[in-house]
């Protein structure tokens, strides 16, 4: 399946947050998953590590089933590239295909730095095995040979998740988090919270939102937004152009919108902060709209 695809199936777009403005993003790892099944995807089964019990042999055991092993990792472990060490932590998965329990390396395929031009570099190749342990939070494993979804089948799960992102409809344990459009909202609502910050902490929290609003949120969303009506466009109908050009032009403007933020960071520019609120809450408007679209056509497509 293509990545925008997986981004529909999960949910994604469905971005939570709950009044941390350093946290804001999809739903969490196994929710995720969860989602993807409940939505016709592949099952996948995830067990949390637990330290002190889980080890190599829980690995091992996943890994014999043949359909793909997943590690849900701190940034951190993944020694075999500087930039994971040297950046502040964070959840990052990779693929597990291969285990030496006595040279104690692992063979793993990672997907990670976007670039400006949207595309993913890899890396394909050994691992320290005693590194990853001391990282991993979840591990995932597909229970059974996956079936391809049909197109109706991927655009009823499509329309399905663009509605919960339009109501913020979900049961969630924790009635503070915010779902979807009224997630981006909230969100961004709290934003006045970092003028009243000292300089150091502005330039961090600045930062942190940058990097949500860059990967997992916003320009995520618009950017899968327009792959999925390119992938779908012969079923989608001819409407769906006009999808991708919404998509495209939403993209260029929260790129922009984000690297204002960025800079606002670093020149610790406080007084913008209005101005970014009320330039973010236009575009939150539009992403709405844009996936109302994409809503009535996939609902369409399905019947």
């Amino acid at each position: 399946m293509a990545e925008a695809e997986l981004f529909m199936l999960c949910g994604s777009m469905c971005a939570e947050y709950g009044g941390d403005l350093k946290r804001f993003g999809p739903e969490k790892y196994p929710e995720q998953l969860q989602e993807m099944a409940a939505s016709g995807g592949p099952v996948i089964r995830v067990e949390p590590w637990v330290e002190g019990v889980s080890n190599e042999t829980d690995l091992l055991r996943v890994l014999t089933y043949g359909y793909g092993t997943m590690l849900h990792t701190s940034s951190t472990a993944l020694t075999y590239h500087d930039v994971y060490v040297k950046n502040y932590p964070r959840g990052h998965v990779i693929e597990l295909y291969g285990l030496d329990l006595q040279e104690r390396m692992a063979q793993v395929n990672d997907s990670f730095l976007l670039d400006s031009s949207g595309h993913a570099m890899t890396y394909v190749g050994s691992a320290r095995l005693n590194d990853l342990m001391q990282g991993i939070i979840e591990y995932a494993w597909l229970v059974e040979q996956p079936v391809p979804l049909s197109p109706r089948e991927m655009h009823a799960a499509c329309a399905y998740h663009i509605r919960q992102y339009v109501t913020g409809e979900k049961v969630t344990t924790d009635q503070h988090v915010k779902r979807g459009d009224a997630g981006y909202r909230a969100f961004v609502g709290d934003f006045h919270l970092l003028e009243d910050m000292e300089d150091q902490e502005f330039r961090t929290y600045c930062h942190e939102i940058y990097y949500n609003l860059r990967l997992g949120s916003a320009l995520h969303l618009a950017d899968y937004t327009a792959d999925y009506c390119l992938l779908h466009q012969a079923t989608l109908g001819p409407q769906a152009q006009h999808i991708i050009e919404l998509a495209q032009a939403l993209y260029a403007d929260w790129h922009k919108l984000n690297l204002h933020i960025y800079k606002t960071g670093l020149q610790l520019r406080k007084h913008r902060m209005p101005e970014i609120t009320e330039r973010a809450l236009h575009l939150i408007e539009r992403q709405r709209e844009m996936l109302e679209e994409l809503m009535i056509l996939a609902e369409q497509a399905s019947e």
